[in-house]
């Protein structure tokens, strides 16, 4: 049976190490690389401006500032997928450490997703004055946006826990998770909109729980308002998501550490 009291109290006294993962994961991401850290801010305006470009001139989509409408959903969903992939082979990449003990097991896959995070909040904190510049009333949602990255990151702190303990179990997770999210990215609208896919489709859009953070991140930075129902939504899904995702890690500790 796990004490859950102890297991919080040994988490939040050794937060520090759970940092200093964290700090390690992002500096060796850039590791070697001139531009470093602002690959964060280029990588994400590269990809709205290539949809931007086929979208607008080859499918002719009439959305005004397209490229802010798409970078509004893109940077999160990169966030979502290095995260993720990261995360997902965080056990098996790092046995030696896992094996020692020292320090909570879960900051192994959880310090690849706060480093993504970082890299996320720096990116979006130097994007954030273009949506500012498109649409001022967007400031008035900042304490509410702060609250969906913070919703967001624990959906995938959650994901991310299943994902990497039963990656040790069957290993085969790895390999279908990028042809996973290649689907996955399509059918969560990123560079579309909800109300553009037709009945009965739409339904696999809102049965994805990725839709209601895309969704949510764009009601508040591309127009600069605020739907409580999606809000709602997305708070819900990631404390179902983190919950449950920590309470299967928890079962499937001991087993784990026997299979590495």
């Amino acid at each position: 049976m796990v004490d859950y009291k102890k297991r919080f109290f040994k988490f939040y006294s050794e937060k520090n190490i759970l940092l200093a993962l964290s700090k390690k994961e992002l500096k060796a991401k850039y590791s070697g690389s001139k531009l470093g850290i602002w690959w964060a801010i280029i990588l994400p305006l590269l990809l709205a401006l290539s949809i931007n470009l086929i979208f607008t001139k080859v499918f002719n989509i009439a959305i005004s500032n397209y490229t802010l409408f798409v970078l509004s959903a893109i940077m999160p969903w990169l966030f979502f997928s290095q995260g993720l992939t990261e995360a997902t082979n965080s056990f098996l990449a790092n046995t030696s450490i896992l094996k020692q003990g020292v320090f909570p097991r879960e900051f192994i896959p959880l310090s690849s997703v706060l480093g993504n995070f970082l890299n996320f909040i720096i990116g979006l904190g130097v994007i954030l004055p273009l949506f500012l510049l498109f649409n001022f009333r967007a400031i008035l949602f900042i304490p509410l946006l702060i609250l969906s990255v913070i919703s967001f990151f624990l959906f995938i702190c959650g994901f991310s826990l299943i994902l990497s303990s039963i990656n040790v179990f069957y290993r085969d997770i790895s390999y279908f998770l990028s042809f996973g999210l290649m689907i996955w990215f399509w059918i969560t609208p990123i560079f579309y909109s909800l109300e553009m896919v037709p009945y009965p489709y739409s339904i696999i859009c809102l049965i994805n729980p990725l839709t209601y953070f895309m969704l949510n991140f764009r009601e508040l930075l591309y127009y600069g308002r605020v739907d409580f129902l999606i809000l709602s939504a997305s708070i819900i899904i990631s404390i179902v998501s983190f919950s449950a995702g920590y309470y299967i890690f928890l079962c499937k500790e001991k087993k784990l550490l026997k299979r590495l």
